[in-house]
């Protein structure tokens, strides 16, 4: 009886975000940003490996793409993206830091029956703060409307729409994107995702991508995707591969 009481009195000194804490989400490797927030006063770095064939004799490498989130509340959490890229046409080869990016992700709302949660992320793109090379010319702002339906205890669907801009002209880009994933056992989950972007002025870029995410433990993840081009431009289909490892402190 004496042990019980002391077991119970140790417990109830303890946080219960130390034993309560869900497991980590990610905006990776999908093109559907999560509606999660990082937990209040947790660090998260989603880090990305990517080679994309952009055309023939062409191609870039992102070594990496990181993103880094704090969580602010329960609501809302800040974040920072970089992207070291290596970029390869024919003969020649650059390498350099793309412009950083900072912003927000607030949940507005979470699911209630056909209700999806729901969660904006607004960032902005620093032209200056990137290698000369890759610097652009204006700030370049970026608005995602984020949501999420459960469907079955294993089958849960994403969907966002976004707007955002180039740093290179004043005219937005549109997106969408669409992703049903799959949870196989308690550790490893699949998902497949159709997502397009409308450039100012041009037909739509319609893709298709699909890939596995592991957990190894409630704080650190690992993924594999690849994803192909259903337009093309001059007669070529642009894909990429990607592999990730993503953890939570």
């Amino acid at each position: 009886m004496y042990k019980k009481i002391i077991v119970l009195l140790l417990l109830s000194l303890v946080p219960p975000g130390v034993y309560a804490q869900d497991e980590i989400e990610t905006d990776r490797p999908d093109q559907t940003e999560t509606t999660a927030i990082v937990p209040a006063g947790h660090f998260q770095m989603e880090n990305g490996f990517q080679h994309t064939q952009s055309q023939v004799g062409g191609s870039d490498l992102m070594l990496p793409t990181s993103l880094s989130k704090f969580g602010i509340s329960d609501k809302l959490e800040f974040r920072l993206i970089t992207n070291l890229i290596y970029n390869k046409v024919a003969d020649s080869a650059s390498t350099g830091l793309e412009p950083i990016t900072v912003g927000f992700k607030v949940n507005f709302w979470e699911e209630k029956g056909a209700l999806p949660e729901t969660s904006l992320i607004a960032q902005v793109q620093l032209p200056k703060v990137a290698t000369k090379s890759l610097r652009t010319q204006y700030l370049a702002p970026e608005l995602q409307l984020l949501f999420e339906n459960t469907i079955t205890d294993a089958i849960d669907l994403g969907y966002n729409i976004d707007a955002r801009w180039d740093g290179k002209s004043t005219d937005p880009e549109f997106e969408y994107t669409f992703s049903p994933s799959y949870k196989l056992n308690d550790k490893l989950k699949t998902y497949i995702e159709a997502f397009g972007y409308l450039p100012p002025k041009q037909h739509i870029d319609n893709w298709v991508d699909a890939g596995f995410i592991y957990l190894i433990n409630k704080n650190v993840q690992i993924d594999i995707a690849g994803g192909y081009e259903l337009t093309s431009h001059n007669h070529y289909h642009q894909f990429f591969e990607t592999l990730g490892f993503s953890f939570r402190i």
